[in-house]
């Protein structure tokens, strides 16, 4: 058995109350159970992308019996949980399910009496068992040596694949055959002998990506809620894709067009990417988010939004608008430490750091002390201009006597006159950007050590 994390039934905006999903009406599943006492609280859960929820709970009965009577259910992989959060695994795609096992070796003694889905699931789940023993047993003959454990490592490999292949064809209708062949990697095929080896190789990756999803079928949805498309998705986008906003943006439509003939994988996969470039911490994937809100959300793709969630989402977005990596930075006009109102556009460097900070921040005295330590000559030439929040005077004049250079500029936000949100999306403080010569953002919402290091790097 296996341990799992559940959760509650809450999904992050929502379970969709307008399904397209295959359901299973009135379904009457049990379950005996060697071995399990009478009175223990068991759950059925089922899976949905990467999370797994509490459809219903039951006491276990006398004799280990276990019932649920379910008014609907989607077509799935789903859980039989025990009290300690182990669990076996089975289809939900029949309205009547029956199976007999033991506590303490589910799979092996497992018997299906009625429902031909978990019949074949179990036949092959024996029959991985069983070649995991193998392989088990191959590790640990020490008669052998680690080369011939290799060579027949791959030979048991391929028989694997071959066994693989069997079984989808034996059952080609059935839920089995689906989760097989969605997890076993497509054979790209052989480069035109003309290539060099980098192109043979880049021919090869491409065709590898672009037939990545071939074993899933968009226009159901019984595979969403496996523990299947989720890792796919994520792998995609994190290891078949260069990580520039450029190759994300076409990577997330490539998702989204291939999704879009099914509400519920549509909705899920925009959910999850939406969720996934909010929080990026590689810099600048904000782009991607932005294109997202404003392609799919902003555009009536997203049905499920109400208008208070789309608001929020086009403020979101409306506050990166203007501080994209690559574009210019916001100009604006400040007055300095004396009084005298200072441009952004007026400082002459090859770069700018640009820090918006605030006096009664310790993180901000810090960043500013990391500043003053910067080791210029082994960087280009570059100016400090920072932009504090409205307050005491004496307390930012006394801050700066200490962590400052002459170089530096020094400004104060007086009466909030640069919309420091709108501009420049400052939700905290400190906030960092780094501008070329031509005040271009080229990275932001980093560290000091980060643009210490970039800079560096620069004279490299």
């Amino acid at each position: 058995m296996r341990i799992l994390k559940l959760l509650i039934l809450v999904f992050v905006l929502g379970i969709p109350s307008k399904t397209s999903a295959q359901e299973i009406y009135n379904a009457d599943y049990s379950f005996t159970i060697e071995g399990l006492p009478a009175g223990e609280n068991m759950r059925l859960a089922y899976y949905l992308g990467d999370k797994q929820y509490i459809k219903q709970e039951s006491l276990s009965q006398e004799g280990g019996l276990v019932n649920f009577k379910i008014d609907t259910l989607h077509v799935g992989l789903c859980m039989l949980v025990f009290p300690d959060n182990n669990y076996f695994e089975f289809v939900a795609k029949e309205p009547r399910v029956m199976m007999k096992t033991n506590k303490d070796d589910v799979i092996g003694a497992m018997e299906v009496i009625a429902s031909e889905e978990n019949a074949k699931l179990y036949e092959y789940l024996k029959y991985n068992n069983e070649r995991q023993n193998d392989f088990q047993k191959l590790e640990a003959n020490t008669e052998l040596s680690d080369a011939q454990k290799a060579t027949m490592g791959m030979d048991m490999e391929q028989k694997g694949v071959e066994k693989r292949k069997e079984f989808i064809e034996k059952y080609p209708e059935s839920y089995l055959a689906q989760l097989i062949a969605s997890s076993m990697e497509y054979e790209p095929k052989e480069a035109p002998g003309d290539l060099s080896e980098d192109e043979a190789d880049a021919y090869q990756f491409y065709d590898y990506k672009n037939h990545y999803f071939d074993n899933i079928d968009f226009s159901k949805s019984d595979l969403l809620y496996s523990p299947v498309y989720h890792p796919k998705m994520m792998a995609y986008l994190d290891q078949l894709t260069v990580q520039q906003p450029d190759s994300l943006i076409a990577a997330v439509d490539y998702l989204l067009k291939g999704t879009s003939a099914n509400e519920e994988y549509f909705k899920y996969t925009l959910i999850t990417l939406l969720n996934k470039f909010a929080k990026a911490k590689v810099i600048c994937q904000d782009e991607v988010y932005l294109h997202l809100i404003d392609t799919y959300y902003l555009k009536g793709k997203a049905i499920w939004m109400d208008e208070e969630g789309l608001s929020k989402l086009k403020n979101s977005a409306d506050n990166l608008r203007n501080n994209l990596c690559g574009g210019l930075a916001v100009d604006f006009e400040l007055p300095d430490v004396n009084g005298a109102n200072q441009s952004l556009y007026t400082q002459i460097a090859d770069w700018t750091v640009l820090a918006f900070m605030q006096t009664d921040c310790i993180p901000c005295e810090k960043t500013l002390e990391e500043f003053s330590k910067f080791e210029e000559t082994e960087m280009p030439s570059f100016k400090v201009v920072t932009v504090f929040r409205e307050g005491d005077k004496t307390a930012w004049k006394g801050l700066l006597m200490n962590n400052t250079k002459p170089n530096w500029v020094n400004l104060m936000n007086v009466n909030g006159t640069l919309d420091v949100l709108r501009d420049y999306n400052i939700q905290s403080y400190p906030s960092l950007y780094l501008l070329d010569k031509d005040k271009r953002i080229v990275i932001k919402r980093v560290s000091a050590s980060q643009i210490n290091d970039y800079l560096k790097s620069l004279k490299q």
